[in-house]
């Protein structure tokens, strides 16, 4: 059996650190996965599609994001729903499962590698391997605790609290994502963002003194 290439791997591994995955299924799944490369500001997805992918982040950062309202108390013509980086399952949940043209984009922002298995693909395996169900029910957990996780940041009033738990609990996402994406997410200006940005790293300084 010729060796997966190393972003192959990477999905295999997720896999396997789940449960231990079989040979004649890691064969399988080989066999059926694609590696896809995208540049940055290069969409995965755009609005009206079908999502026909499930996509492993092997390398990269990517946004899903919605068209904003036309509504002058909006600071962004975006509105970013959330951020997925190395190790995150990325699609468009609603139009995978539900085979419906989705109302999302999924657009990269750095360069990014993703391995993807088709709508179609993903079902022969769960038919060809009863015991992937196992495996589809851990990771679809994991991917709604990390959007919950996301999703908690913009329960609060003020952008700055809504920062603050970011930094906190996604302290990864302030440092990768560029302030223009976070401004969408949060709902407020470019400039905002940046004195967020600021002031953390004032406080950085202090502790360090």
């Amino acid at each position: 059996m010729t060796r997966p290439s190393p972003p192959v791997q990477q999905a295999l591994q997720l896999l396997h650190s789940i449960k231990p995955i079989t040979r004649p299924m890691e064969a399988f799944m080989s066999a059926h996965l694609q590696v896809r490369s995208f540049q940055p500001n290069e969409f995965i997805l755009r609005n009206g599609e079908t999502c026909d992918h499930l996509n492993f982040v092997a390398e990269g950062l990517v946004q899903i994001f919605s068209d904003a309202p036309a509504k002058p108390e909006l600071l962004s013509k975006e509105i970013c729903n959330w951020f997925l980086m190395e190790g995150d399952l990325v699609m468009s949940v609603e139009s995978f499962f539900g085979r419906t043209p989705t109302d999302e984009y999924i657009q990269a922002i750095e360069p990014t590698t993703l391995v993807s298995i088709r709508y179609d693909d993903l079902q022969d395996v769960y038919a060809a391997f009863p015991e992937f169900n196992y495996h589809g029910r851990i990771l679809t957990q994991t991917y709604y605790i990390k959007a919950i996780r996301q999703l908690k940041a913009l329960r609060y009033k003020r952008a700055a609290d809504s920062y603050r738990y970011l930094q906190v609990h996604c302290p990864n996402l302030l440092q990768r994502v560029p302030a223009r994406h976070l401004a969408g997410y949060l709902g407020v200006d470019e400039t905002y963002v940046r004195a967020l940005h600021a002031k953390r790293e004032t406080e950085r300084i202090k502790l360090q003194q």
